[in-house]
């Protein structure tokens, strides 16, 4: 399946890349790799190879884009440039490093599996800005003028230059065309032979936009900057390479917009904000009310532009992988196209009371953490095929009665909090989080593990998805604890903690990275879910806008949200009287993009044919068409554990969100005793 894959190079010397869903239209993180210091451009080569350009370091980072894995790959140690590489550009089999630092342009030849080897420097005549590939043509930007080069066959050579005053950017479209914008105005040139340059439309800008960057697409220009304090998108249609005046303008949220791009498929504008740090995409069009705002998600600090490339993106067979407890068993189920499972049609041994599992973003590993009865527990390492059978696997040390688990997103580090539950010494002990290094065959411990935890009995923890945060609910402290992740070592180190309610077990991050979730399973009617608001900055936590949901039933457990974040599921193992039957609630929100929109504090009821015994844990379908319900099913009179089961419900439309009769039933599924978590895998990469 073809996606625009969205490439955003940031502060924190990282490359985050992203996908629109095509299934749900969300905006999904697809983690990031590590860069060079300070990157500041990235661009794209024969939609396989990705450069990034570090100014901190005067290097240039090189990635393949693997379709086979649907992840990034670094092609090796980063090429020297020069002092302060500022803005990248791809000419035929050649890239182009504009300098900042000297004022030199570094000509690297691009291979066939594309490493770069350095051609040579040329130093530009004036002080340039950036740079523009053109067919056979390399443009330098300068505050007065443009220069042209012959290039795509090594050094850039004959340049020829055309002035032009308060130049910001540029871009080209498909036809060779150049776009630039100035402090004022959007000029069209047409490009002759030897990309020699005629002026073909000059347009004026908004009054009082203070424009940033633009991207050019098939039939449209779009110009991002500042106006009346919000972040502005602006669109010109476009006509036989001529501009015509803007039939649209989008005010967005509050910032400074550093990059522009319309999708590589020609569907979305992206644009980057980085006094916000975010990723948000409007849909492409000239027509009508104009753009949209479609999507959005967190990136990680100072994104410093964005590119993307056409991606063939892999739709592995979807997978339900459910934890069963008792029979210490990793049980698949094969998932329908409408959310229905069948099966199990793959498990393996899954340690000595597994409580919680994780699955690596490659879809390659999935990872459980074992309770153990003896108090020291293991973390069971099972490998996984493209089609999602389990294959038998081994295990590594972890500490006393591990709970939670999670991978980070680059697939680097893994994290498990070890809940000191069953302390084989009496009393109690301070839990700590286990921290591993997955760069090599097996988890390897990492030096700085195990990292105390300020609270006793962590249960279940998540990785923000940027990658920076791990967030821990500390059961018998009534609290959550963050911890920032270095991202050279995967190291933690101790945040700020926040109260939640009482006994706080589920811990979840929303899709778009702002904010985190927790159940308070505390008995007593009503329980609740604690809402908070992440700090882009730091990670630290203060309570959102709608702070509490109160939730009918008591010892609210599992906790899910959809891939829109319009709808969040919680799971109950007791009615409002602490009677046997669980409850499952939905509480909605109309407008998850808009800022200080909260949600519905009054939730509806969800009811099955088969009622809920003991709802535990909660999952949400990689297509976002269906909620499984882990049902652990509580114990006979005579304490025999029965088997539990899976009950899958359909998610209807948004417009049915708040009736309870279009959830409908799509069946029970019988799994071993004692299920404890439901994890999706497959799907979409």
């Amino acid at each position: 399946m073809q996606a625009s894959l969205i490439l955003v190079p940031s502060g924190t010397h990282s490359l985050g890349y992203y996908v629109r869903d095509p299934w749900t239209g969300a905006l999904v993180d697809r983690g990031y790799v590590p860069t060079g210091q300070g990157p500041d451009a990235v661009a794209v080569s024969d939609d396989r190879y990705v450069y990034v350009a570090n100014g901190k370091d005067g290097t240039v980072s090189a990635y393949a884009w693997e379709s086979q894995t649907d992840r990034l790959t670094s092609l090796g140690t980063a090429i020297a440039s020069g002092p302060q590489p500022a803005s990248l550009a791809v000419v035929g089999s050649d890239l182009y490093a504009l300098n900042t630092g000297n004022d030199t342009i570094t000509a690297f030849g691009v291979g066939t599996n594309g490493t770069l080897t350095v051609i040579g420097s040329i130093t530009a005549s004036a002080p340039l800005t950036g740079l523009v590939a053109g067919p056979g043509v390399l443009y330098g930007l300068a505050a007065d003028g443009i220069t042209t080069f012959s290039a795509g066959n090594g050094m850039p050579s004959g340049p020829s230059t055309t002035p032009l005053n308060g130049i910001v950017a540029g871009a080209t479209d498909s036809a060779g065309n150049l776009y630039v914008l100035t402090s004022t105005d959007v000029v069209a040139f047409t490009a002759g032979a030897g990309g020699a340059l005629s002026a073909q439309d000059t347009v004026p800008l908004p009054s009082g936009l203070t424009a940033s960057a633009l991207s050019v697409g098939a039939s449209q220009l779009s110009v991002v900057g500042q106006g009346s304090g919000d972040t502005e998108l602006v669109t010109f249609p476009l006509v036989g390479g001529g501009v015509s005046c803007p039939t649209s303008a989008v005010l967005g949220s509050t910032g400074q917009a550093t990059g522009a791009l319309v999708s590589p498929l020609g569907h979305t504008v992206y644009v980057t904000n980085a006094s916000r740090d975010e990723l948000v995409a409007y849909s492409a069009t000239t027509t009508g009310s104009g753009p949209a705002l479609i999507a959005s998600a967190r990136t990680r600090p100072l994104p410093q532009g964005v590119a993307g490339l056409v991606a063939t993106v892999g739709i592995a067979p979807q997978r339900l992988y459910v934890v069963e407890q008792a029979p210490n068993m990793i049980a698949g189920y094969a998932v329908a196209a409408n959310g229905a499972l069948s099966g199990p049609v793959t498990s393996q041994d899954g340690g000595n009371g597994p409580s919680a599992g994780t699955i690596a973003p490659d879809g390659a590993t999935f990872y459980a953490s074992d309770w153990s009865s003896g108090g020291t527990g293991t973390v069971t390492v099972l490998p996984v095929d493209s089609q999602g059978q389990l294959s038998p696997g081994s295990s590594v040390a972890a500490g006393q009665s591990p709970m939670g688990i999670a991978v980070d997103p680059s697939g680097r580090y893994l994290y498990v909090a070890n809940s000191c539950y069953e302390n084989t010494g009496g009393g109690n002990c301070p839990g700590t989080i286990s921290s591993y290094s997955l760069s090599g065959a097996a988890p390897a411990a990492l030096g700085t593990s195990p990292t105390d935890t300020s609270g006793l009995y962590p249960m279940l923890l998540t990785v923000d998805p940027t990658g920076q945060y791990l967030y821990v609910a500390q059961y018998a402290s009534g609290s959550v604890q963050g911890f920032a992740i270095d991202q050279d070592t995967g190291a933690l180190t101790p945040a700020n903690t926040i109260p939640a309610g009482s006994n706080p077990w589920t811990v979840i991050s929303g899709p778009a990275g702002r904010h985190l979730y927790v159940t308070n399973n505390h008995a007593g009617s009503p329980t609740s879910i604690s809402i908070y608001r992440i700090d882009a900055a730091n990670g630290s936590l203060t309570p959102a806008t709608t702070p509490t949901l109160a939730v009918p039933g008591q010892k609210a457990l599992g906790l899910a949200i959809g891939p829109k974040g319009r709808r969040l599921y919680v799971a109950t193992q007791q009615g409002t009287s602490g009677g046997a039957n669980g409850t499952v609630d939905v509480f909605t929100r109309t407008n998850p993009l808009a800022s200080g929109v909260g949600w519905n504090t009054t939730p509806v009821a969800l009811t099955s044919a088969t009622p809920f015994t003991d709802a535990y844990g909660l999952a949400v379908a990689h297509n976002g068409k269906a909620l499984y319900v882990v049902d652990n099913v509580l114990a006979t009179a005579s304490g025999s554990a029965p088997p539990g089961n899976i009950q899958t419900l359909s998610i209807p439309p948004f417009s049915e969100a708040r009736n309870a009769s279009a959830y409908a039933l799509l069946g029970v599924t019988t799994t071993g005793n004692d299920p404890v978590q439901a994890i999706p895998g497959g799907g979409l990469g």
